[in-house]
């Protein structure tokens, strides 16, 4: 069936959450729709965790748990996306992470960096391939933000 154009237009990425009963336990889930200007959906979905039991990455990352599971999401869907429509695979994992550009301009608020800008390198296993992207971290007390590129 062709896309037809509605009112909110046929691209976009929203996120939505959603709970499941599992066998009668409500089990929270994180559903990320990417929708290209062709209609195509790519939809990811991960169960919500806390922030006690949320992503514990390895290697040498300056990121937080929360902090974490958002890089993880990012670079899961990034790498679906250059990984290109024809990929059979679709897992990702990271397999390292490690700065490579240190923490600088940093204000420390409660043992907690409130500002500052670094770089990590965060390596993926993309289904037995690591694949490198360049992430730039930019710390504010609003939040922290963050541009992933390939590494080439």
């Amino acid at each position: 069936m062709p896309v037809e154009l509605a009112a909110q237009g046929v691209s976009g990425r929203w996120t939505e959450r959603w709970t499941v009963d599992r066998c009668g336990v409500l089990v929270p889930y994180v559903v990320k729709f990417d929708r290209a200007p062709d209609g195509d959906l790519d939809v990811s979905m991960q169960r919500e965790t806390s922030e006690a039991e949320g992503a514990v990455v390895p290697g040498t990352t300056l990121a937080d748990r929360v902090l974490q599971g958002d890089t993880l999401a990012f670079l899961a869907q990034r790498d679906l996306f250059e990984a290109g429509p024809e990929a059979r695979c679709r897992t990702r994992k990271v397999v390292t992470t490690e700065v490579v550009q240190p923490l600088e301009g940093a204000e420390v608020e409660g043992g907690r960096a409130v500002a500052g800008k670094w770089a990590e390198r965060w390596t993926l296993d993309r289904c037995g391939m690591p694949v490198g992207y360049v992430v730039r971290f930019n710390t504010t007390r609003n939040g922290t933000s963050f541009v992933a590129e390939p590494q080439r």
